[in-house]
């Protein structure tokens, strides 16, 4: 009898997908196993979650960022207690290649703000570098795409059964709004500058109001005023200090209260997630301190990935408005394995070096060989 949790032939597709896919396929579905057994999954939305892992690996789509995707299900599942918003978060970072497809359809849209032009597809989106087109556009992406959509009603589906197809709709919609966590990150948000998203016509089609569409349309406006400049303070783990930025923080946090509640989560949640261990385990981070940040040298990763931390912990502060100690505490444990550690509220690189040496050389060597040349 076939199993109700896996998709039809599952182990023999397992079996032909990259052993990086494989590695993390594996062990997502032993985290699912445990959801299941406690009944914050079912059968039939633990069957979609893992035909979505496959696709992804049949696609060929960046296999370094699955092990995100499960922190961010498992984080978001325990969490709310809510399957639907789980698996939006896992969507909204599932296609994030590069270089991204210049024929991918984004929904929603980008609006240029000095010309009010519409970008309707990555390859409208001019004057931009292969490693930015996606970090602009990729939850846009996920959610254009015809399969993850389809993907994002049936696990709708599978969680309420007596869903006629006009609330599926709505549902994915919702689950598209949600996902448009690009402002969580200074990163995304300095190469967004001059971009904002048009959100009415998927606002309406989540059934949010006029009110709560003219606000979530001022936030995305607001973040494409997000100076380039500001992004490199960051990088150095502080925040600016000048009028102009404190007035844009001000109107960002004013604007964030008033989002749709979904929304306001992922943007924190996509920060706190990002350094647990499946992200750790899957190399998100090697791949993108060689994407991004340069690296050459497997040994550099950990001084690379401190580096991140304290950006991330600055932002934490100034765009979450949260406690740096907060973010410190959920990713502590995790960093110590991949050689880094903190001293006085900022991350350092452990002077004994990763635990993890073996593993972190075979990510960079996974990594080295995705690079783009």
């Amino acid at each position: 009898m076939a199993d109700p949790t896996q998709p039809d032939r599952f182990a023999d597709r397992l079996e032909k997908v990259s052993d990086a896919h494989r590695r993390g396929i594996d062990r997502f579905r032993v985290r699912s196993l445990d959801l299941l057994e406690n009944k914050l999954l079912n059968p039939g939305q633990a069957n979609v979650l893992l035909e979505h892992l496959l696709r992804l690996a049949e696609r060929n789509l960046n296999p370094a960022n699955t092990g995100n995707l499960e922190d961010l299900f498992v984080y978001t599942l325990v969490d709310t207690n809510d399957p639907i918003r789980a698996f939006a978060q896992v969507l909204a970072d599932s296609v994030k290649v590069v270089p991204m497809d210049d024929a991918a359809p984004l929904w929603p849209v980008i609006r240029r703000l000095a010309d009010q032009s519409r970008v309707t597809k990555v390859g409208d989106l001019e004057g931009y570098g292969p490693g930015d087109k996606m970090l602009i556009t990729h939850t846009m992406v996920a959610y254009g795409d015809p399969e993850i959509r389809s993907l994002a009603e049936q696990f709708v589906k599978a969680t309420k059964p007596k869903a006629q197809p006009a609330d599926l709709k709505r549902e994915v919609a919702k689950m598209a709004v949600q996902s448009q966590h690009g402002p969580s990150s200074t990163f995304v948000l300095a190469r967004m500058h001059g971009l904002t998203i048009e959100v009415e016509a998927l606002y309406q089609q989540a059934g949010y109001d006029r009110e709560l569409i003219t606000i979530a349309q001022r936030f995305y406006d607001v973040c494409g005023t997000f100076k380039p400049e500001w992004v490199t303070i960051f990088l150095d783990g502080k925040t600016p200090e000048t009028p102009a930025w404190e007035g844009w923080r001000a109107e960002y946090l004013d604007l964030r209260t008033r989002l749709p509640m979904e929304l306001a989560y992922q943007l924190s949640s996509d920060t706190l997630t990002n350094f647990l261990e499946g992200t750790l385990e899957s190399g998100k981070w090697t791949d993108a301190s060689i994407m991004f940040g340069g690296v050459t040298d497997v040994n550099d990763i950990p001084h690379a990935l401190a580096r991140i931390v304290n950006q991330y912990i600055a932002e934490h502060i100034a765009l979450h408005d949260r406690p740096a100690a907060e973010l410190m505490s959920a990713v502590e444990t995790p960093l110590q394995s991949w050689g880094v550690g903190f001293d006085e509220g900022r991350a350092i690189p452990l002077p004994e070096g990763p635990k993890k040496l073996e593993e972190l050389r075979r990510q960079f060597e996974l990594a080295w060989a995705r690079k783009p040349r």
